[in-house]
């Protein structure tokens, strides 16, 4: 009977299946599992590049914590996707060197399953609503540019609510579209100037990304009216930017990707509301956003 029972108990091992291959690991001659994919949103970014402004050349070191997170809602199974940017700093050198900080810059999508809002009359109407809802955060963007002179301009906060009309369900795809309000201080030897931008603005926020996170391409863009208070005039300002990272190569599981960014800025420059335009290349290192 024992014998028999052993036997059973090796042809049932011998009948099962192999485990199926994890679709972001891969094996090595040795046999030892390293990722193949990675996330665009999470880590710890760190990255040395060349940029040019206005024909000027500069190094750049830019470093920052990335964090993406994604819960379901308690009342509804609706998800939501989350990207946090926390302590964005960008340096350059050169003869225009400069640098800037972002505290906290966010994007915060709603995905809507069902495609249509409820309005909770007597007798219930369910309205079509072909999109998801986001709401757009940035708190304490600052910039220093010494070749204009003592001073710096301080973005002290900026809320946009937007719609999505990709409705993408997963976190690797986005297009927010909608109206910004932001305020902003320009400080220089004349004093301090504020501006509101009481929705006034139009902004869009662009995300896509590979499923294994191997490319991913950013664009974001702002444009609008905004309000000095002190001399109490409108003034239209302009910007966007883009970047696009490729992965190369993985170094200890660490991925370094190649980036390419541009940027114009219209009216909106630094102290002095100067147009401009940006180019620039560089590596990027973004620890632990491996995928196992």
């Amino acid at each position: 009977m024992l014998a028999l029972g052993l036997a059973l108990a090796l042809a049932t091992t011998a009948a099962q299946p192999p485990a199926p291959e994890q679709p972001c690991l891969a094996r090595d001659a040795h046999a030892l599992s390293f990722p193949t994919c990675f996330d665009p949103g999470d880590g710890l970014v760190v990255g040395l590049g060349t940029r040019m402004s206005q024909g000027h050349r500069a190094l750049s070191l830019r470093a920052g914590l990335d964090l993406r997170t994604g819960r379901t809602s308690q009342s509804k199974a609706t998800p939501w996707y989350n990207n946090h940017r926390l302590a964005a700093v960008e340096l350059w050198d050169g003869a225009r060197r400069g640098f800037t900080l972002t505290a906290y810059d966010g994007l915060l999508r709603r995905h809507l399953e069902e495609g249509f809002i409820l309005v909770p009359t007597s007798r219930p109407v369910r309205i079509p609503f072909p999109f998801d809802v986001s709401i757009a955060l940035r708190a304490a963007h600052l910039e220093r540019r010494p070749w204009e002179g003592p001073g710096w301009t301080l973005e002290t906060g900026r809320v946009g609510l937007l719609v999505d009309p990709l409705r993408s369900s997963s976190g690797r795809k986005w297009l927010g579209l909608g109206p910004v309000a932001s305020h902003t201080l320009r400080h220089s030897a004349e004093g301090t100037t504020h501006e509101l931008s009481p929705f006034s603005s139009m902004m869009f926020d662009l995300g896509l990304e590979t499923e294994d996170g191997l490319w991913a391409l950013r664009a974001t863009g702002l444009a609008g009216w905004s309000r000095d208070v002190e001399e109490k005039g409108l003034t239209f300002r302009a910007r966007g930017d883009a970047s696009l990272e490729r992965i190369l190569v993985a170094v200890a599981d660490q991925p370094i990707a190649v980036r390419l960014s541009g940027a114009y800025v219209h009216g909106d420059a630094g102290l002095k509301r100067l147009d401009e335009w940006t180019v620039g290349v560089g590596l990027v290192v973004r620890a632990f956003s491996a995928r196992w």
